[in-house]
């Protein structure tokens, strides 16, 4: 048997070694998901942090030409998606129908945007 002593210390050490590992920050990938320009025009996407609840400044903006596909990303923060805006020219498209920082889509990680152009304007869809 073990002596109240050595069970005592390894007590110690798994106590310590669970805080350890409870406080350090848990690894967290940074959010990507694709976009698909399927429309014959070049469009401008903002990317904002998953944790920016007011879209004030864009974590980086990109080019996506027409009928390019491409992936991006931002980071997640501890919210396990990105906020993006998209426009052609100065217009913003592909609107969230919620109110989320000036109208920006929820992008979770992995997702694909699909984004079409129509007769009455752009369709922008999710798988």
């Amino acid at each position: 048997m073990f002596s109240k002593s050595v069970m005592t210390a390894c007590l110690a050490l798994v106590i310590g070694i669970g805080l350890i590992l409870s406080a350090s920050p848990t690894a967290e990938a940074s959010p990507r998901f694709t976009l698909a320009n399927k429309t014959n025009k070049s469009l401008s996407v903002d990317i904002y942090n998953g944790d920016d609840s007011v879209c004030m400044e864009a974590s980086k903006t990109k080019q996506l030409s027409a009928g390019e596909t491409d992936t991006y990303g931002c980071a997640g923060k501890g919210k396990g998606r990105c906020k993006i805006e998209i426009f052609k020219g100065g217009d913003r498209i592909c609107k969230s129908l919620s109110d989320t920082c000036n109208t920006a889509i929820k992008v979770k990680d992995d997702s694909i945007l699909y984004i079409y152009k129509t007769s009455s304007g752009y369709d922008c869809q999710f798988q």
